[in-house]
């Protein structure tokens, strides 16, 4: 095991109940999912047992953290081992008094996801939900973490699709009025033909941009600063943006993404799922159905363990999960999503690499194309 391969990221998923029903989220898929909240006990499980290296334990998964009666003990649980507390919510639950037990608890970091800037939009994609109730709770957040004496930062999960992509220009505005620190935009997951019709990155995918094979024999294009309103230079940016024929830098960064590489395993991540099973990342989670070019692909969930059984350091350090972190960060897997002709991407049971399930040539995360914060 290299020397490095150390968990530094928890994420913990207190619960799979959410209070909203968003028509893009990846719930939508799920097949014979039990509903349920994370135990106490189980809870204390990974506290007590998670490494010394957990750097910074993230509250989120596929529910609603905020419906858990118990998250303010669990962020102040977190809190107090001395570890870095960050919460994803989508903001409904998060009033006055919620706000100021969070902050009492030691959070760190809050994250909001808001997928519209515009109130009828948002009330389209988040059902049960009122984009003007989020900015009030947002003003009154700002308000309580601005009288303590420690940074508190606030941060925006934004799913970009074709019907909301032109409002991302107004994100930089939105962030500066409500004090947000840091956005993180995803592309969204397609769960069905009406969400697959809302992609940006069909044709990211086939170009490979990213591969560091077909970039070594193209040309560099090196961008200096211009003036990105003015339209010429907006379609000389876009026309260099949509071929794979060279690899792009601006000011010296390369803007072109990095694909075939999982953040999660390179980043010394894993999840806990609300009943205690333990999977190396988001997608592994659930077992759902995506969609793609008029396909369905089957993901399946995998688990290395379960806290019930183990404590997260011996489930971490088993050589059957050990191995399973060299494969992803040597990327030994087929790149489905190239492709996705064969049976072989439909059932995600087997690549044509010959590796079994999890597969993780066929992941979207893993393509640079879903983001989580």
């Amino acid at each position: 095991m290299p020397s490095d391969d150390c968990l530094k990221k928890l994420y913990i998923e207190p619960t799979a109940r959410c209070n909203l029903r968003c028509k893009m989220c990846f719930r939508n898929s799920w097949k014979n999912e039990i509903i349920g909240d994370m135990r106490p006990e189980t809870f204390r499980k990974a506290m007590t047992t998670m490494p010394d290296s957990v750097e910074t334990v993230f509250f989120g998964g596929m529910g609603e953290p905020l419906a858990h009666p118990d998250i303010v003990e669990m962020v102040s649980t977190a809190s107090s081992l001395g570890k870095r507390v960050e919460l994803l919510s989508n903001g409904t639950l998060l009033d006055a008094r919620r706000t100021a037990e969070l902050l009492d608890a030691g959070l760190d970091m809050l994250w909001l996801s808001i997928d519209a800037l515009d109130d009828g939009r948002y009330a389209q994609i988040r059902r049960n939900s009122q984009l003007a109730l989020v900015k009030e709770h947002i003003v009154e957040f700002n308000r309580q973490r601005a009288r303590l004496d420690r940074t508190v930062r606030l941060g925006v999960a934004f799913v970009v699709m074709k019907s909301n992509a032109h409002e991302l220009a107004l994100l930089p505005y939105f962030s500066t009025y409500y004090k947000v620190n840091e956005v993180n935009i995803s592309n969204v997951i397609p769960t069905d033909e009406h969400t697959a019709s809302e992609v940006l990155y069909n044709n990211v995918v086939d170009w490979g941009l990213g591969d560091p094979a077909p970039m070594e024999s193209s040309p560099r294009i090196h961008l200096p600063l211009m003036d990105w309103q003015d339209p010429a230079a907006q379609e000389g940016l876009r026309s260099l943006l949509s071929t794979s024929m060279c690899s792009v830098y601006l000011s010296g960064q390369r803007v072109s993404r990095a694909a075939r590489h999982c953040r999660f395993i390179d980043e010394g991540m894993a999840f806990v799922k609300f009943d205690g099973h333990v999977s190396p990342c988001m997608s592994l989670l659930r077992n759902a159905t995506l969609y793609w070019r008029q396909k369905q692909r089957e993901t399946r969930s995998h688990f290395f363990g379960d806290l019930a059984e183990q404590g997260l350091d011996e489930i971490w350090n088993a050589p059957d999960y050990a191995d399973f972190r060299r494969r992803v960060r040597n990327f030994e897997f087929s790149p489905c999503y190239r492709c996705s002709l064969c049976e072989n991407w439909e059932q995600g049971l087997t690549d044509c690499y010959g590796n079994d399930a999890p597969t993780c040539g066929g992941c979207l995360w893993s393509e640079g194309v879903i983001s989580c914060p």
